[in-house]
C-alpha cells in the first residue's frame, strides 16, 4: 500500500512536469521513505508566449547598428515597458551571441552574499534557456558570490527578461547575476576583472537589467534621466552612485566593463510610465532607458534643423490636433532615429505655463514646458537659444527658460542678442567625444571678435565645435558680406561647423578652409504661411568620424506646419536653388546636386 501511494505521488508530479508546470529530477531519501524532488529549472514570468508576441507588435525605432559590435546594453525590467525591451532586442538582429550575462539589482537584498547567481536553466515559452556553466565556473572564483536558486527565481530583474533572450537569441546561453545595493566601486572593479576573464573567448552580450527614476512626476523623471544618460555617455564613475536609478552597482559594473572594451553608449529610448500610459498627471512614475554599448571608430551622428516656434497659429494647430500632427509624416520614414544629437533653434522662451511677461512686443512668443517635453519623443536633445526672441518675456522669461529646459532634460546654449558670456556655450559628451555647442545672435550688433577667446578656450576642452548663429536679413536667400566675414572669422578661430538661422528661408552653402557653413536652414516649424519659400526648409544630417564630416542635405516642405520631405523633381529644384545661392567650387556642385557633401577636415 505504501508503494502504491509513492507510485501515485510520482505519477502526479510527472504529469505536472509534462504539463510544463515544474521540471524536476528525482532522488531517494531513505530516512523519509519517499521520493524527494529538487527543482532544476526556473520558470520565466510571465510564461505566456502571447505576452511577448504582443510586445513585439508595437512600432519599433529602427536603429542602425550595421558594422558595429554591440558588447553590452541597458534594458528595463518593469514589464510595462515590454515593448521597449522587445525593441532593444529587435535591433540586435544579425548579432550572434554565445552567451549573455544578465546583471540586475537584488531588489530585496536577499541571500548571504553581495552577488547572487544560479546554475539552473530557465523554462520559457520559446524553449529552454540554458545556463552557461563554463562561465559560471569562472565566476565562482569571485569570493563574494553565492548560488541561491530561491533568490534568483523570485527576482523580477531576471525572470522577466529571460523569455526575450530566448526569443531573439535561441542558441545563446545565459548567466544571471544580481547585485546587492551596498556593493561599492572597489568590489565592482573586482567583479569586472572576473567578467573580463569569463568572456575573453566568447561572443558575448553583457546586459544591465535596470529601471531608472522612481516615484517622481514625469517631468522630474525626464530631467533625472538626462543626468543619468549623460553620466553613462561620459563614463562618469564619480557620480554613478548618486543617480536616480534602481541599481547603481549594476550600471557601474557595465560601465567599467565597457570602458575596458572601448565601447561607447548609444541611446535607443528614454520614457517613463506616465508617457507610456498617456497619463501625464501621474505624480509617481518609473522611467526607462534602453541603449547599446558599441565598439566602433569614433562616429558622431547629428541632425540640425532650423527655426522652431510653438506659439501663435502653430499652437492652434497643435491644440486642434496634437504635437504629432507636425512630425508624423517625417516620423513614418524614421527621420528622427539613430542620432546622437538632434538640434533646432528655439524661437522663444519656455516660461511657466507659457506665461507672458513685460516687455510687450509686436511679435511675442512663449512656449509651455508641457508642450516642449513632447519634443523628447522625437529625440530632440539640444536647443539653441541665441536669437531675437529669447528675451520676449524679459529677464524672468530667460530665467524660467533655463530652469525649465534643465528640468526637462535638454541641453542648450545661447545668450540674448549681441551678448557673449558663459551662457554662449555648452559641451555635450557623446561617446568619448566632447561636442562644444556655441549659440550666438548677431542682429544689429557687432560682436567684433569677442568670440575668439571663447572658441579658443573650447578648442582645448572639446573635439568638435559647432556654432549655431542667428544672423542675416529676413527672407533673403543670398547670404550677405557681414555673415560671410563673421563665418570666416569663426572658422579662423577654430569652429568646425556653422549652422545659421533667422532669415526664415534657406540660404546657400560655403566651404571655407574645409569647414562647412550652412548660412540658413530656413524654417522648421513656423506659421509663416504667406510665402512659399518660408514653408520650405533644410535639414542637415552630419556624421563626424576621424575628423571628417559627411553631410546629407534633406530638403522638406511645410503645409500648415506639418512637415514632409520633398522628393524627386521637387528635391532637385530645391537643391539647385541652394547651389545657385552658394559660393562653392565645382568640385562640390555635383555632390550637392545629389544631396550630400563630403569634407576632409584633416
Amino acid at each position: 500500500m505504501q508503494s502504491l501511494k509513492i507510485y501515485i505521488v510520482i505519477i502526479f508530479i510527472l504529469s505536472l512536469c509534462i504539463a510544463g508546470l515544474i521540471i524536476l529530477p528525482i532522488s531517494n531519501s531513505l530516512e523519509q521513505g519517499f521520493v524527494v524532488m529538487t527543482q532544476i529549472r526556473h520558470i520565466s514570468n510571465p510564461n505566456n508566449k502571447d505576452f511577448f508576441e504582443t510586445a513585439g507588435k508595437f512600432n519599433k525605432k529602427e536603429f542602425d547598428l550595421s558594422g558595429k559590435r554591440v558588447v553590452a546594453g541597458i534594458i528595463p525590467h518593469h514589464l510595462l515597458a515590454a515593448d521597449l525591451i522587445s525593441e532593444f532586442f529587435y535591433n540586435l538582429d544579425g548579432q550572434d551571441y554565445d552567451t549573455i550575462i544578465l546583471i540586475g539589482p537584488n531588489h530585496y537584498n536577499q541571500g548571504n552574499a553581495k552577488i547572487i547567481t544560479s546554475e539552473y536553466d530557465w523554462e520559457t515559452p520559446y524553449g529552454i534557456l540554458k545556463n552557461d556553466r563554463n562561465i559560471l565556473d569562472i565566476l565562482k572564483n569571485y569570493e563574494d558570490i553565492e548560488i541561491n536558486e530561491n533568490v534568483i527565481g523570485n527576482e523580477h530583474a531576471i525572470y522577466g527578461e529571460v523569455s526575450f533572450i530566448k526569443k531573439y537569441f535561441p542558441k545563446a546561453k545565459m548567466v544571471p547575476l544580481i547585485l546587492r545595493s551596498n556593493i561599492n566601486k572597489a568590489e565592482g572593479d573586482e567583479l569586472v576583472k572576473i567578467l573580463m576573464e569569463a568572456v575573453k573567448d566568447k561572443n558575448f552580450l553583457m546586459l544591465a537589467s535596470a529601471d531608472f527614476s522612481h516615484y517622481k512626476d514625469s517631468l522630474t523623471a525626464q530631467k533625472n534621466d538626462q543626468d543619468s544618460i549623460q553620466a553613462i555617455r561620459s563614463f562618469d564613475f564619480e557620480n554613478i552612485y548618486d543617480l536616480d536609478i534602481d541599481s547603481p552597482p549594476a550600471i557601474y559594473t557595465i560601465l567599467k566593463f565597457c570602458e575596458l572594451q572601448n565601447a561607447a553608449f548609444k541611446l535607443l529610448h528614454n520614457s517613463n510610465s506616465a508617457l507610456l500610459t498617456n497619463r501625464p498627471e501621474l505624480d509617481s512614475t518609473t522611467s526607462y532607458v534602453t541603449g547599446y554599448f558599441t565598439q566602433e571608430s569614433d562616429k558622431i551622428k547629428m541632425l540640425f534643423l532650423g527655426d522652431l516656434m510653438l506659439d501663435r497659429y502653430v499652437l492652434t494647430k497643435i491644440k486642434d490636433n496634437n504635437l504629432s500632427f507636425l512630425f508624423d509624416d517625417l516620423n513614418e520614414s524614421n527621420f528622427f532615429d539613430s542620432y546622437d544629437l538632434i538640434s533646432a533653434n528655439l524661437e522663444g522662451p519656455v516660461t511657466d505655463k507659457a506665461a507672458y511677461y513685460p516687455p510687450i512686443k509686436e511679435f511675442d512668443f512663449a512656449f509651455d514646458p508641457s508642450l516642449v517635453i513632447g519634443l523628447k519623443k522625437y529625440n530632440f536633445n539640444f536647443l539653441n537659444l541665441a536669437n531675437n526672441h529669447f528675451d520676449d518675456q524679459g529677464a524672468r522669461g530667460i530665467i524660467e527658460t533655463r530652469k525649465n529646459l534643465d528640468r526637462l532634460g535638454f541641453y542648450y546654449s545661447g545668450c540674448i542678442n549681441g551678448i557673449i558670456d558663459d551662457c554662449s556655450s555648452t559641451i555635450i559628451q557623446l561617446g568619448n567625444k566632447g561636442i562644444a555647442m556655441v549659440g550666438l545672435s548677431l542682429l544689429g550688433e557687432k560682436l567684433e571678435n569677442k568670440f575668439e577667446g571663447l572658441i579658443k578656450e573650447l578648442k582645448e576642452k572639446s573635439d568638435i565645435i559647432v556654432v549655431n548663429i542667428h544672423w542675416g536679413n529676413e527672407y533673403d536667400q543670398r547670404f550677405n558680406s557681414i555673415q560671410q566675414k563673421l563665418a570666416h572669422e569663426l572658422i579662423d578661430a577654430g569652429a568646425d561647423l556653422i549652422i545659421g538661422h533667422h532669415p526664415h528661408v534657406v540660404q546657400g552653402v560655403e566651404i571655407y578652409k574645409n569647414r562647412a557653413i550652412f548660412y540658413s536652414l530656413g524654417n522648421f516649424i513656423f506659421d509663416q504661411y504667406f510665402n512659399e519659400e518660408t514653408q520650405k526648409g533644410l535639414a542637415i544630417k552630419a556624421v563626424w568620424q576621424d575628423n571628417d564630416f559627411n553631410f546629407e542635405l534633406l530638403p522638406f516642405k511645410s503645409q500648415n506646419s506639418r512637415i514632409s520631405l520633398v522628393l524627386d523633381k521637387e528635391k532637385e529644384e530645391m537643391l539647385k536653388r541652394i547651389i545657385d545661392n552658394s559660393e562653392i567650387n565645382k568640385f562640390f556642385f555635383k555632390q550637392i546636386e545629389n544631396g550630400y557633401l563630403q569634407i576632409n577636415n584633416k
